[in-house]
């Protein structure tokens, strides 16, 4: 490993402006949907469907980056990432359902293969006692790209219109890619032009599977991406609907759970360093979700502003502070030439709690009739994950299953 400051800040420096970018164009759409949906003729709840299309086309391709890292490199990867994020934009600018559907899927693609060379430039720069906080601050992009698209989306659409508004990630992607090219040389020294570019995607799955500890922190990656997507998706309409919020003190809720995940992911990192057991730090981080959850549960009109978004916070802190432990974690139990490919199938597994989430939350509301209660959904999903990360420590220490 390489321990060099000026090389791990231009590998972390750029990773986050990667990540945040892909944030930026993936929160944009769902930003501006009124406008879209006006413009389109359509209800804006259904915007929720570009935004599933590009979950499901992340979970996929996130199977087939390894094979671009391996032939391509991890850095020039990067870079058709950005590309790709550009082209989705470019599509999106054409106003049409079909060109919004089919930018949905370039974006999902470009999303899914930003995370896999991440962890495998990271693993050359991070030494074992940075490895956590270096990882976190690099997904600290994600919710800095997530606040940036709801301040500027609104306004830049507004101005400009919802369509040309489209040219801030085109012009931001195409920006950075250009600045990343002088370094290619060095970081994809690595790289291998006669390995095959598109593998047998189950292969990767199947490593995965095969080494048992990293197997237990991909099903928890599942659970917590299950509780994270549940709190973005479902927080603003509870404080709405079952506290009697207006829509903007909602709103601030869920801007305190944005911002809360920025600290957490940092705060996770360093604590995770500190204590030198990443596994121990993520039951920890899913514990205090489960308390947060059976706090929730107990929410009512009563209690006051401050509390509530009191609880906002540290339930943003554990809920959304957890990948860069997470992802750290996957770098250090998988074999060492093998770091893209386990990530990109670990997080196949984890995004798809973002599906099984909203989807077992939903059903929850249905029955109990209050989002608050559904809350008990959320207790389920974070005890599961305190049992897999168990399971996690028997399997590193050689305990018997």
């Amino acid at each position: 490993m390489n321990d060099s400051r000026p090389d791990t800040f231009i590998v972390v420096g750029f990773l986050i402006l990667v990540q945040g970018t892909g944030a930026v164009a993936g929160f944009w759409l769902p930003a501006i949907a009124p406008e879209v949906a006006d413009n389109v003729g359509l209800n804006a709840s259904l915007i929720a469907y570009p935004v599933l299309l590009l979950y499901i086309f992340a979970m996929i391709s996130s199977l087939f980056a390894g094979g671009f890292v391996n032939r391509f490199g991890a850095w020039r990867t990067s870079q058709l990432a950005l590309l790709l994020i550009g082209i989705s934009h470019l599509m999106f600018m054409g106003g049409s359902l079909f060109l919004i559907a089919l930018g949905s899927v370039v974006l999902g693609w470009a999303y899914g293969m930003i995370t896999p060379p991440a962890s495998h430039l990271l693993s050359k720069v991070v030494t074992k006692k940075n490895r956590n906080l270096i990882f976190s601050i690099r997904f600290t992009g994600v919710p800095i790209g997530g606040v940036l698209a709801g301040i500027l989306a609104p306004q830049v659409a507004l101005e400009f219109g919802w369509q040309q508004s489209m040219l801030f990630s085109v012009i931001v992607a195409a920006g950075l890619c250009l600045a990343m090219q002088p370094f290619r040389r060095k970081w994809d020294s690595d790289r291998s032009s006669d390995t095959a570019l598109l593998r047998n995607p189950l292969t990767d799955l199947q490593l995965v599977w095969r080494l048992t500890s990293l197997r237990w922190v991909a099903l928890y990656g599942m659970c917590m991406g299950a509780i994270q997507t549940t709190l973005t998706t479902f927080t603003v309409t509870m404080l709405v609907e079952d506290i009697g919020y207006s829509l903007v003190l909602a709103g601030l809720g869920l801007s305190v759970i944005q911002f809360s995940s920025i600290f957490g992911r940092v705060a996770w990192g360093w604590v995770a360093d500190k204590i030198n057991n990443g596994l121990l730090t993520l039951m920890i981080i899913a514990l205090i979700a489960m308390i947060c959850a059976v706090i929730t549960i107990t929410l009512s009109p009563q209690w006051p502003h401050l509390l509530v978004y009191t609880l906002c916070f540290v339930f943003g802190v554990a809920g959304m502070g957890w990948n860069g432990v997470y992802a750290s974690e996957i770098v250090r139990l998988s074999p060492k030439n093998d770091v893209s490919k386990t990530t990109g199938a670990s997080f196949f597994i984890t995004f798809s709690g973002v599906f099984v989430g909203p989807l077992l939350f939903s059903t929850g509301y249905s029955i109990a009739g209050a989002y608050n209660i559904s809350f008990f959904l959320t207790i389920i999903i974070a005890l599961s994950a305190i049992f897999f990360i168990v399971k996690s420590q028997d399997a590193a220490s050689g305990t018997p299953e």
